[in-house]
């Protein structure tokens, strides 16, 4: 009698645990697909099929649907890891250990590296397909909603280390000069016309710009 409850803890134990080791084995195999998908699109371009990254992966296309429901959750997964690769590039120049200005700079320049680096996933990221009724721009925006959240909280802190008051608007000015960039780095990227070090240049004075004109407004002198 005493032996049940025992028993039933027992096989409990043990369906959790293959429980928890299908949901393992589950999100390897998802990362790896993704990591094939990512290949495919470096090797393809933007416009890369379902058929191209099955043949990438070497699997077959049902086995991809296996693990992502259908192309716009395989392609969203993509934009998600895309968005992580420039958090992991951008986020360390957010600390503001000296001039304002030269971090701007070196933050456009982990950017524009990464974008170098890897031209055809933002070609993909920015032009290729729609999900779930969003246009590319669209899910830029919603995709980059950590990043803008970062930039604003870091321009409230130089303005209130500067004495200023920064009030509203603040998201509004981060998202308009994050766009530029946006805009700005894909141009180049379809008409590289000058290099990437005369690029973030050109973009440190776009978001310089901006940035020195918010701080000015909102009572902080710009010194640098």
């Amino acid at each position: 009698m005493t032996a049940a409850p025992t028993i039933g803890r027992v096989s409990g134990t043990r369906t959790d645990a293959r429980t928890d080791r299908w949901r393992e084995h589950r999100a390897a195999v998802r990362e790896q697909l993704l990591d094939e998908t990512v290949r495919a699109i470096e090797l393809f371009g933007p416009d890369v099929s379902v058929d191209d990254i099955a043949k990438t992966a070497g699997v077959p296309k049902p086995k991809l649907y296996r693990y992502f429901s259908d192309k716009s959750e395989l392609f969203d997964a993509v934009s998600d890891r895309v968005h992580a690769m420039m958090l992991e590039r951008i986020t360390p120049h957010l600390e503001l250990s000296g001039p304002p200005r030269d971090a701007i700079r070196s933050g456009l320049a982990a950017y524009i590296g990464l974008v170098d680096e890897h031209p055809n996933l933002f070609r993909f990221l920015v032009n290729s397909h729609f999900i779930d009724g969003q246009t590319a721009m669209e899910r830029i925006r919603a995709g980059g909603q950590t990043l803008a959240a970062m930039g604003a909280a870091t321009l409230t802190a130089i303005i209130e280390a500067g004495g200023g008051n920064a009030g509203e608007g603040v998201e509004v000015v981060v998202d308009a000069l994050l766009g530029a960039v946006a805009l700005g780095v894909l141009r180049w990227l379809n008409y590289p016309t000058i290099s990437a070090d005369e690029l973030v240049e050109q973009m440190l004075i776009v978001v310089w710009g901006g940035l020195a004109a918010t701080l000015e407004s909102r009572g902080v002198a710009i010194t640098s």
